[in-house]
């Protein structure tokens, strides 16, 4: 059995957008040590990368880290996928959804893929994929994130990327305050976890077919992201619905225990005039064929749970 052992340098410019749908559901606090550089391009909504691809999240006093799902819709057309409507969940699926636990998963899930639509500027899916977020978002109480006037203002901004991603920000901050003014982390939190769900299928679904090591690199990393997930939704264990969220995601940390993941951090180089960062981390996985498909199937399953 052959192994990938898949060292991914990040000597090249990469993007994180500071926005969309699960990781802005939450407050979020930058690690000081390593995004000190990063303060001033954090304004108006521009784009900036963070260390690991990832945010610190600060929630009932608990930090945590989680990627943002937007990341890996960069990943997969930096290297060079095409637009596959088909690994997205089809918006007719909404109205199977009736439970808050259930609507709020898929929030995420929905979430992703709007920003998987846009990142690959195909913009009739992404109209379509804002149109339902908005009637589940409303159904969960939340009916501020696509008023009437955004849906217009993204309509009028079709082919604007930049504009877009940032509407789609702008929104969705709008949702986490009335998050927090409600009291309802319970929600947020699955909104997050369908988001991770979404894009480690996307993720997983694509390394098979293009055998890309920087995917599944990106695959492996989430050894660590699982765990923090898991700890994310124990809290709201009592309800069905999470508890069996929770066995499922437990399954799958226990595949990820067979994967080496390694880690090393080196100081990034930041340009202000073009606000880009360029990360020089390193990161190692190594995996077996056989454990990148049963990560694949196993997310698989989990997400077939949900949709």
């Amino acid at each position: 059995m052959s192994n990938y052992k898949i060292i991914n340098s990040f000597n090249i410019k990469q993007v994180l957008v500071l926005l969309l749908a699960p990781a802005l559901m939450f407050s979020c606090a930058e690690d000081p040590a390593k995004s000190n550089k990063l303060q001033d391009e954090k304004q108006d909504n521009q784009e900036v990368v963070k260390e690991k691809n990832s945010k610190l999240l600060e929630i009932s006093g608990k930090v945590f880290s989680i990627p943002s799902p937007i990341q890996t819709a960069f990943l997969l057309k930096e290297v060079g996928t095409s637009y596959q409507a088909d690994i997205l969940n089809p918006t007719a699926n909404a109205s199977k959804y009736a439970t808050k636990s259930a609507k709020a998963l898929n929030l995420g899930i929905y979430g992703a893929d709007l920003g998987y639509a846009t990142i690959f500027d195909n913009t009739e899916d992404a109209i379509s994929y804002v149109a339902i977020t908005k009637k589940i978002s409303g159904e969960l109480g939340i009916t501020n994130l696509f008023n009437a006037k955004m849906m217009q203002r993204f309509e009028a901004n079709i082919g604007n990327q930049d504009s877009l991603l940032a509407m789609v920000s702008d929104a969705f901050k709008s949702a986490d305050q009335y998050l927090k003014n409600s009291k309802q982390d319970d929600i947020g939190v699955l909104i997050l976890a369908g988001g991770w769900i979404e894009t480690l299928h996307f993720a997983s679904t694509l390394a098979k077919s293009t055998k890309s090591e920087a995917l599944k690199n990106r695959i492996g990393e989430q050894k660590i992201t699982i765990k923090n997930l898991i700890n994310l939704l124990l809290p709201y264990q009592d309800k069905e619905e999470v508890a069996s969220l929770i066995n499922q995601l437990n399954e799958l940390k226990d595949i990820y225990s067979g994967i080496n993941y390694e880690y090393t951090y080196v100081e990034p180089e930041t340009n202000p005039n073009t606000k880009t960062t360029i990360i020089k981390s390193k990161s190692t996985v190594v995996m077996t064929e056989a454990q990148l498909k049963t990560i694949s199937d196993k997310i698989s399953e989990i997400r077939s749970s949900i949709i």
